[in-house]
């Protein structure tokens, strides 16, 4: 995120509070004293039922492949194979979107 916002010209903010919690971020957002940064696809269930207003923000260098790796020559669980077909049938509206 840092070169993103080098790249756009402009100084990092200063750190006050570190958290990898989306829920945590967005209940420090709602206090209206703090900024944070969400990829667009976790923003859609992230501000459900909030009175945030998502500012979309085109990043310079902002955009980073997803994937899922699985070890070779063995056999996915039920669950992990569910959670694969979920995911490819959540990620098929946002890759359509961006032709």
């Amino acid at each position: 995120m840092m070169e993103a916002f080098r790249a756009s010209g402009l100084d990092y903010p200063r750190a006050t509070v570190v958290t990898d919690s989306p829920h945590m971020r967005v209940s420090l957002l709602e206090t209206g004293r703090f900024i944070t940064v969400f990829p667009a696809s976790a923003l859609r269930f992230l501000t459900r039922g909030s009175a945030l207003k998502v500012l979309s923000v085109e990043l310079p260098m902002a955009h980073r492949p997803n994937g899922i790796l699985t070890l070779k020559d063995r056999a996915l669980s039920p669950v992990a194979q569910l959670f694969i077909d979920s995911a490819r049938e959540l990620a098929k509206p946002m890759a359509k979107r961006k032709r």
